[in-house]
């Protein structure tokens, strides 16, 4: 009998253990739950604040260019509707017209000598439509919409048109960029390509054989529906962008429009890269030799993609590793460092890539279009300004997948152990160097303000003492 009620006080105590566990824990998702709904409901406030204080400097901006001509004896208060009248009648004749460098680039986060080249290679092509406005405006409509994200009708407020042809313009310039400009911008190498590619990304990231380096990003969405395949691991709705950069932190493969829930390696095994390097496109005519063994070039990524023979990524963290291996780990977080400085000034110069509420169909257009444009803006060395950088940094966090490990390939580990063998038997000063970049050509500088790349600032440097 007593041990019978022992055991019956034990079920008991057992009980009310588990029900006080369950208890504690629907507490704490519900607590969860709530915190993230009020994140969510802060950062929607920020975005528009944020949006309020674009739109308001971009009428600021135009009211001062305007009060340094002869018809304003005094400047326009970008908050009253005759100012915006005013502003909107003559913006582009006289305003943008007479805008200083420095205002080029506050209104469309590029230099006037890209807008121009921009224009130029679009006016060549014949049949775009412009709905009764010049294609310079054209121009200037789209590269607003990217740049400061501005919505449709303060942007047509401001070059005097409507809403609509404002849609109209963006979806017909994004268009004609993706198909007729992005081949000569943006393209798979050829051989002799190739070969240039790795000897620039030894020289600036001191990895061997290394052709460009491979990631991706997401864009935050506006999403009707919770259950939308469009919400990644972070809990937010995003579409993807899978991008590989050379050592030039210029892109030459990109990917976009994939729901935030695509795995990095499901999007990079649907791609053409991947049926290119499967069918040896990465591989020379001629392998070049690593401590006498044929090597072909590789692309750098990170737990989210499968080690192959030419995709190599970190040895996963384990206190096993063995202090070559560490080594080859931080060659391998150096050299990405290229990706990472291409997607925050991608963003901090788009800010419709910070989130971007256009139609769905019309995303994907916007993103290539920013791709090229970032290439323009990398090869005419137009500065991607601090407080952009600083806008941008708050952002949502990127989520972080980790392919399987059924995905490896055993070619790629005997690559990695390769490298990891060669950066080993290198002279120690050259192994100690793996945090910091290596000694840069002057002709191979990256002279942007606001990158924070070591070499640029050993460059400046050496610059001003000449």
């Amino acid at each position: 009998m007593e041990s019978s009620m022992k055991k019956a006080l034990v079920e008991r105590r057992s009980r009310l253990k588990f029900l006080s566990m369950r208890r504690r824990e629907t507490i704490r998702k519900t607590i969860m739950e709530k915190q993230m709904e009020i994140q969510r409901h802060i950062r929607r406030r920020m975005y528009i604040l944020n949006n309020m204080k674009r739109c308001l400097h971009t009428f600021q901006t135009a009211s001062n260019s305007t009060s340094r001509s002869s018809i304003h004896s005094k400047p326009l208060s970008p908050l009253t509707p005759y100012s915006l009248a005013e502003i909107k009648s003559d913006w582009w004749e006289r305003v943008v017209m007479e805008f200083q460098p420095q205002d080029w680039l506050n209104t469309f986060h590029l230099s006037k000598d890209t807008f121009y080249q921009l224009y130029d290679k679009l006016r060549l092509i014949k049949g775009i439509p412009t709905y009764h406005i010049s294609l310079e405006k054209c121009v200037a409509v789209l590269l607003l919409r990217l740049a400061t994200n501005l919505d449709y009708h303060s942007i047509g407020d401001l070059v005097g048109t409507s809403s609509a042809t404002v849609v109209r313009c963006i979806q017909e310039l994004c268009n004609v960029i993706v198909t007729r400009l992005k081949p000569f911008y943006i393209h798979h190498p050829n051989e002799q390509e190739l070969e240039e590619m790795a000897t620039v990304f030894n020289t600036l990231w001191g990895f061997p054989h290394c052709v460009g380096v491979i990631d991706s990003l997401h864009i935050s969405v506006k999403s009707q529906s919770r259950t939308s395949d469009s919400w990644n691991s972070k809990e937010w709705p995003s579409v993807v962008v899978q991008g590989v950069v050379n050592g030039h932190s210029q892109f030459w493969d990109v990917r976009v429009g994939f729901p935030g829930s695509t795995d990095d390696w499901a999007l990079l095994q649907g791609s053409e890269l991947w049926t290119l390097a499967k069918e040896k496109g990465l591989m020379p005519q001629t392998p070049c030799k690593l401590m006498g063994q044929p090597l072909g070039y590789v692309l750098l990524g990170d737990a989210a993609f499968p080690l192959q023979s030419w995709l190599l990524k970190c040895y996963p963290e384990s206190s096993q590793l063995t202090p070559q291996q560490r080594a080859f780990n931080g060659k391998i977080i150096h050299a990405r460092t290229p990706i990472e400085g291409t997607f925050r000034r991608l963003k901090a110069r788009w800010l419709c890539l910070k989130r971007n509420n256009s139609h769905a169909a019309l995303i994907p257009l916007m993103t290539q279009a920013c791709c090229v444009l970032h290439n323009m803006c990398e090869r005419n060395s137009d500065p991607c300004m601090e407080k952009w950088l600083e806008e941008t940094s708050q952002g949502l966090p990127q989520p972080s997948d980790v392919a399987p490990v059924c995905l490896d390939d055993s070619d790629g580990e005997v690559v990695r152990s390769l490298l990891c063998d060669y950066f080993h038997q290198l002279p120690e000063s050259q192994q100690q160097g793996s945090a910091h970049p290596p000694t840069m050509p002057l002709d191979l500088a990256d002279p942007r303000p606001g990158t924070h790349s070591e070499c640029s600032q050993a460059v400046n440097v050496l610059t001003a003492l000449e």
